[in-house]
C-alpha cells in the first residue's frame, strides 16, 4: 500500500520569522552581510596596533631603524577599516530598519485581513486585550528584533569567528585558553535554556501579559458602568491582581534564571584569569621574549574584548526565545481556519432555507436546535421569541459568522458554504442591535455600504433612514468626523446611520436585528415607512421584540430555547401558538405601563 506523503513540518521560531519576511528576506540577508563586513573592519585596529607594537619592540634599542613606512601603512589600514566600518554599519542599519518596517506593516495587514476571514467564534474565546497584544505589542517586538538584533546577531557571531581565526594563527595554545571560559559559559546557558520549565515560564509570561491587557481594555470600555455602580475600587482591584500576577511571573522567571545566568556571566568575563597563568607557563618556552611579548599583549587586549560581542550574541539568543513565543502567538491567528473561499455558488434567486440547523456556542444548551423554515424571495419574515431564543444566532449563521454544526442554510437553493464570502456579503445586509461607527466622517461611515456611490445617493440613503436632517445640523455636515468637535450621536442616531448603509448597499437580502430599538416614536414611524419601501422586491428577515413591527409580515416565526415552536401570520399565531399570544399580551401590557407617584400603573 502506497504511503501518503507526510505534510511538510511547519517552521517555527526564527526560521518562521524569515518565512514571514517574504520578499524582504534578501534585504535582511544583505543587511546581515554588511553587518559582518562592519564587524570584520571593527577588529582590524587591534591587529594593526599589534603590528605597530611588534615593529617598535623589534627596534626598541635603536629607534632610527623603525620602519616608518610600515607604521604609516598600518595607520592607513586602520583609517580605511574605520571608514568601512562606519559605511557598512550605517547601510546595514538603514536597510534592516526599512525591511523591518515593511515586514511589520505587511504582517499587520495580513493579521487584520485574517481576522476578517475567520469565524467570529474565535473572538468569543479571545479577549480584545490578547488580540491587541499580538497585533501591537508582539508585532512591535518583532520590528525591533528585525531592525536591530538580527544584524547584531550576525555581527556578534562574525566578530568572535574572525578574531579567533586570526588568534589561532598567532598561537593556538593561547587561543584554546581564551575559548575555555566561553565554552563553559555557553554550556551553562544552553543547559538553562533547554530546561522545559524555562519554556513554560515564557508561555506563562505571555499569558499573564495578555490577561493584564484584556483587563485594561475591559476596564476602559466599561468605565461608565463601573462609575454608575460605584465599582471603581473592585474593578481596579482586578487590574491590580492581574498586574501583581504579571509581576510575580516576571519575578519567578528572574529567580529561576538567577543561578545559571550568574554562573554564565562569571565564566564569560574570565578570559584574563585563564590567560595570565597560561602566558606565564608558556613564556619560558618562547624562542624570543621580544616576539612573544606582543602576542601576549594582543591576547590580553583581544581576548578580553571578545566578551562584548559574545555577550551581545548571548543576549540575542535569550531575546530570540521571547520572540519565538511572539511568533507562535501571531501564527495562532494566521493558522486559524478560514471560511471557505473556494466556493463557486452564485444564487440567481434570493429565497432562504434553513434545513435542520443546529448550533451551540460550546455550552451544553444548544443555541439553535434542528430549526427548519423557508423565507420566500420578496417576503418579509419576522423572528420573535423570548430573549435567548436563538433569533440573533440564526442571523449570524446566515451571515456565516459561525458555521452550523448540523444541517444546512441555502440561498436560492445554494448552500451558503458554497458561496464565496465576498459574494455572500454582497447578497446580505444587516443592521444589528448595537451599531458601530468608526472614527471617520459621517459620509464615509455611510459609504461602507457602497464606496462607489455618488454624494446624492449617500444623501438619499440618509433621508430614507431619517437621519439627513441630523447630519446637516452637525458642525461640518456629512464631513463631520464622528466624536470630534462635539459631534456626538445618540444611540438611535447611530442606528439610523447604520440603516442608511443598508439603503446604500441595496442588497437583495436584508436582516434587521432590532433595527428600531433606539429610535424614538417619531423616527420609528419614519424608519418603518422607509423599511416598507426598502423591502420591495427584497427578502427581509426581521428580528423584533416589539411585535407591532412584525404584525404585517408575510410570516412570523416563534423561537423558544433554540427551537421553532410556531410559524404563521399574526392572526394564525394568536389562534394556534400559546407562546406568541403570551408575548403579544406582554407587549400590550408594556405599552400601557407608566410610572405614577407611589406605584406603577399598568
Amino acid at each position: 500500500m502506497k504511503k501518503m506523503p507526510k505534510a511538510p513540518k511547519r517552521k517555527q521560531g526564527l526560521s518562521r520569522l524569515f518565512e514571514l519576511a517574504g520578499g524582504k528576506r534578501k534585504k535582511l540577508v544583505f543587511a546581515c552581510f554588511l553587518a559582518v563586513l562592519s564587524s570584520a573592519a571593527r577588529i582590524v585596529p587591534f591587529f594593526t596596533i599589534y603590528g605597530v607594537v611588534q615593529e617598535l619592540l623589534a627596534h626598541y634599542t635603536l629607534a632610527t631603524e623603525v620602519d616608518g613606512g610600515r607604521i604609516v601603512l598600518l595607520a592607513g589600514v586602520t583609517f580605511g577599516a574605520a571608514l568601512i566600518y562606519g559605511i557598512c554599519a550605517y547601510f546595514s542599519s538603514a536597510i534592516s530598519h526599512t525591511a523591518a518596517y515593511d515586514i511589520i506593516y505587511e504582517l499587520r495587514i495580513q493579521l487584520m485581513g485574517k481576522l476578517a476571514r475567520i469565524s467570529s467564534g474565535y473572538f468569543t474565546g479571545t479577549t480584545q486585550g490578547a488580540i491587541k497584544k499580538i497585533i501591537s505589542d508582539d508585532a512591535e517586538q518583532l520590528e525591533a528584533f528585525i531592525a536591530h538584533h538580527i544584524c547584531d546577531i550576525a555581527a556578534a557571531i562574525a566578530t568572535p569567528v574572525f578574531t579567533l581565526l586570526y588568534l589561532f594563527g598567532m598561537d593556538w595554545r593561547l587561543t584554546l585558553v581564551t575559548l575555555l571560559p566561553i565554552c563553559i559559559s555557553l554550556c551553562l546557558l544552553s543547559a538553562c535554556l533547554k530546561q522545559p520549565d524555562k519554556a513554560a515560564l515564557q508561555v506563562e509570561l505571555h499569558d499573564s501579559q495578555e490577561r493584564m491587557q484584556g483587563t485594561i481594555v475591559e476596564y476602559i470600555h466599561g468605565m461608565s458602568v463601573v462609575k454608575v455602580f460605584n465599582r471603581s475600587l473592585s474593578a481596579f482591584r482586578r487590574y491590580e491582581n492581574d498586574l501583581n500576577a504579571f509581576a510575580d511571573i516576571v519575578s519567578r522567571t528572574a529567580h529561576a534564571n538567577a543561578k545559571p545566568i550568574g554562573a554564565y556571566y562569571a565564566f564569560f568575563g574570565a578570559q584574563l584569569m585563564f590567560l595570565l597563568p597560561a602566558a606565564l607557563v608558556l613564556l619560558p618556552t618562547a624562542k624570543s621574549y621580544l616576539d612573544f611579548l606582543p602576542v601576549i599583549l594582543l591576547f590580553f587586549l583581544v581576548g578580553g574584548g571578545l566578551k562584548e560581542p559574545m555577550e551581545n550574541m548571548m543576549q540575542m539568543v535569550i531575546m530570540s526565545n521571547r520572540i519565538v513565543e511572539g511568533v507562535n502567538r501571531i501564527d495562532n491567528i494566521l493558522m486559524q481556519p478560514e471560511l471557505g473561499e473556494n466556493g463557486t455558488g452564485n444564487p440567481q434567486t434570493y429565497d432562504i432555507t434553513f434545513e435542520n440547523v443546529s448550533f451551540s456556542y460550546g455550552q451544553d444548551l444548544q443555541a439553535v436546535s434542528e430549526v427548519s423554515f423557508s423565507v420566500p424571495q420578496g417576503s418579509v419574515v419576522g423572528l420573535v421569541g423570548p430573549s435567548g431564543g436563538g433569533k440573533s444566532t440564526l442571523a449570524q449563521l446566515l451571515l456565516r459568522f459561525y458555521e452550523p454544526q448540523a444541517g444546512s442554510i441555502k440561498i436560492g437553493g445554494v448552500d451558503i458554504r458554497e458561496i464565496p464570502p465576498n459574494r455572500l456579503m454582497n447578497l446580505v445586509s444587516c443592521v444589528f442591535q448595537d451599531s458601530v461607527l468608526f472614527h471617520d466622517t459621517v459620509e464615509r461611515n455611510i459609504r461602507m455600504g457602497n464606496t462607489q456611490a455618488s454624494r446624492e445617493e449617500v444623501e438619499q440613503a440618509a433621508k430614507n433612514a431619517g437621519i439627513h436632517d441630523v447630519i446637516q445640523a452637525l458642525p461640518n455636515g456629512y464631513q463631520t468626523v464622528v466624536g470630534d468637535s462635539n459631534a456626538y450621536l445618540s444611540g438611535g442616531e447611530k442606528q439610523r446611520i447604520a440603516i442608511a448603509r443598508i439603503f446604500l448597499k441595496d442588497s437583495p437580502i436584508v436582516i434587521l436585528d432590532e433595527a428600531t430599538a433606539y429610535a424614538d416614536a417619531d423616527n420609528e414611524s419614519k424608519i418603518q415607512a422607509a423599511f416598507a419601501a426598502l423591502s420591495k422586491n427584497k427578502t427581509v428577515l426581521m428580528i423584533a421584540h416589539r411585535l407591532k413591527t412584525v404584525e404585517n409580515s408575510t410570516c412570523i416565526l416563534v423561537l423558544e430555547k433554540g427551537r421553532l415552536v410556531g410559524s404563521g401570520t399574526h392572526s394564525e399565531l394568536l389562534r394556534d401558538c400559546e407562546l406568541y399570544k403570551n408575548l403579544v399580551d406582554a407587549n400590550e401590557r408594556r405599552d400601557r405601563w407608566s410610572i405614577r407617584q407611589g406605584g406603577v400603573s399598568v
